[in-house]
């Protein structure tokens, strides 16, 4: 069995990855899979003014920290996992850039890898915040094809 678990900043990530830790059979193939929101070259080029240079290079920063953090997250992730009796060998880490959106990206991954699920952390948006933007969870819910999807609450 494959599974793909999508792992961003928020508590329900880490309850994600304990469900699965106390769930499934250690001989399982798990990925932990983040999509890092960027700013592409061709967004700096759209953006870029004279005033903003300065903003845009702090913003860069900032996601450069936010890598690191998420890199610190996913060895926390692993952690969990080993600890349960998952071997290493079983687990892949992938930090991906986002390419068309942080929900359509991790369906791609989701069904171009031919996984048997994907786990999910339901984030804890208000219901009026989700009616009027939508959840990651709600999205991979509502477009994924062929592929199961634990949600996490």
């Amino acid at each position: 069995m494959k599974i793909l678990i999508s792992i961003d900043e928020s508590e329900y990530a880490k309850k994600a990855v304990n469900y699965v830790a106390n769930a499934v059979n250690p001989n399982v193939k798990i990925t932990l899979f983040n999509v890092m929101p960027i700013i592409s070259s061709q967004l700096e080029r759209q953006l870029y003014h004279p005033l903003f240079a300065q903003k845009i290079e702090e913003l860069k920063s900032v996601m450069g920290e936010r890598k690191k953090e998420v890199q610190v997250l996913m060895g926390e992730c692993c952690s969990i996992l080993t600890s349960a009796g998952i071997p290493e060998k079983n687990i892949e880490v992938k930090i991906r850039e986002k390419e068309i959106g942080i929900a359509r990206d991790i369906i791609a991954e989701a069904e171009g890898g031919s996984y048997d699920a994907v786990v999910i952390g339901r984030r804890g948006l208000s219901a009026a915040a989700s009616f009027v933007l939508g959840s990651v969870s709600n999205k991979v819910i509502q477009h994924i094809k062929n592929c199961t999807v634990w949600l996490v609450d």
